[in-house]
């Protein structure tokens, strides 16, 4: 019973689908006839006009002829129908829950059966970026870190004017970072062993101490400026010779003496000893020399456009053409120029035994009583000695307001140096040696 019940089913779905071809066939007919006949309708219309034939007849026999259609095709549906009624008496003999739910299947089988999906798409474009927003406000400050190890403040090398041997004009700058030359790491050495002050600014001269008494107006007395442990003083004796006397030590002025032939004549008392060495002028020539205590070697340096004879002093009071000076910086020579007579500073490379730059402070020889260069700073003193009136920062290029009292009015002062080992200034005033104690604005 169930196959009959199947087969009617399977044979009413097939009739049902055979009315449905029918039907649509016939809307297409009535569709494109009715199309036809609304085209012809306009060219008629307008010959009727012309004929006076009244056009309601052709209008009339045009919609009978479709409601004939339309009549037959609501035939078609009834017919259908008892067709239906006639299936389900029968299906009633076989079942009538079961055929319906088979009905049911079938009936909605062809029109709702879904198919599988599809292959995904290629993926699209990338869209533009958008405008960027505001900017947020500020985070919380964050914690604050340790306290780093403190630094020692080095005024080696700034940017300063010089003026090179012929003349011309340039600008002496900082090696860039990272860097240094021989020159540099000995003043960094000398500047970390001897703790110069930050403010390289001299205030006054303290504590002064008279040492011995000399037999002679001129001369210079020396330390080394470079090596801590040496103690050994070295004197030459007038503005002019060519030996100095060797003491182990100042305790040691009263005894016996060595002398050291320098090989050279020196003129002036501008002389100093550094790492071992005397830097001193030679007499009658424009050089300066450099004799190893040691090996007894000698160097000499031509430093052009000078004053060096005729009388014409850079320091007139103690006969002096060329002032060596030793400082946290490492090797000065002070001279006064030829082309103008103003007082030249040239920085020297010790290593090299060279001149690496020169700056024209412009302050006339002819003010100029004696000089000496403590931490970069040119001080120089009256035409009495007795104070000092001009101070030029080497390293800036450019002069400082400082003045201070150096002695009472008299005498001869034949020498000036300062020793950055041990912050003193070294003097030889009207035959006698003294140390004065150098306190600088940052000493307060």
């Amino acid at each position: 019973m169930n196959s009959v019940g199947l087969l009617v089913l399977l044979l009413q779905q097939n009739q049902q689908r055979s009315w449905l071809e029918r039907t649509e066939a016939r809307l297409t007919e009535v569709e494109q006839s009715s199309v036809v006949e609304l085209l012809q309708e306009v060219p008629r219309g307008a010959t009727l006009k012309q004929a006076g034939r009244p056009q309601y007849q052709y209008q009339y026999s045009r919609n009978k002829r479709s409601e004939e259609r339309e009549r037959e095709l609501l035939q078609e549906p009834r017919h259908e129908e008892k067709q239906e009624v006639h299936e389900q008496e029968v299906s009633q003999e076989v079942g009538e829950e079961t055929e319906r739910k088979m009905k049911h299947e079938l009936k909605h089988k062809h029109r709702h059966s879904q198919s599988l999906p599809g292959v995904d798409g290629m993926p699209g474009h990338n869209a533009t970026d958008g405008v960027p927003g505001l900017n947020g406000p500020p985070g919380v400050d964050g914690k604050r870190g340790k306290k780093g190890k403190e630094m020692v403040q080095q005024r080696f090398h700034s940017p300063f004017v010089f003026v090179n041997t012929s003349g011309h004009v340039g600008h002496f700058s900082e090696d860039p970072p990272g860097q240094c030359d021989s020159q540099r790491v000995e003043c960094e050495h000398l500047s970390l062993l001897f703790g110069f002050p930050s403010e390289c600014l001299i205030q006054s001269l303290i504590n002064p101490r008279n040492v011995a008494k000399m037999e002679t107006t001129f001369g210079t007395w020396m330390k080394d400026t470079a090596r801590v442990n040496d103690e050994r003083i070295w004197v030459a004796e007038h503005f002019s010779g060519r030996v100095v006397k060797e003491y182990q030590s100042i305790a040691s002025f009263q005894n016996v003496s060595d002398t050291v032939d320098v090989r050279k004549f020196y003129q002036g008392c501008g002389h100093t000893v550094h790492n071992g060495s005397l830097y001193y002028h030679i007499a009658g020539t424009s050089s300066i020399a450099r004799f190893n205590f040691q090996t007894e070697k000698l160097l000499t340096l031509t430093i052009d456009n000078a004053l060096h004879h005729s009388l014409a002093y850079l320091l007139s009071n103690s006969k002096t053409y060329f002032k060596m000076a030793a400082d946290e910086n490492g090797l000065w020579l002070i001279f006064a120029s030829s082309v103008d007579e103003s007082i030249m500073v040239a920085q020297l490379d010790q290593k090299t035994f060279s001149v690496t730059s020169y700056i024209n402070t412009t302050y006339p020889r002819t003010k100029a009583g004696n000089a000496f260069i403590a931490c970069g700073v040119l001080y120089v003193t009256d035409t009495k000695d007795t104070r000092v009136t001009f101070a030029f920062d080497l390293l800036k290029g450019k002069p400082v307001n400082v003045t201070f009292d150096l002695r009472p009015p008299g005498g001869v002062l034949a020498m000036l140096s300062y020793s950055p080992k041990d912050r003193h200034l070294y003097v030889w005033d009207d035959s006698s040696i003294r140390l004065f104690v150098v306190h600088f604005i940052s000493d307060e």
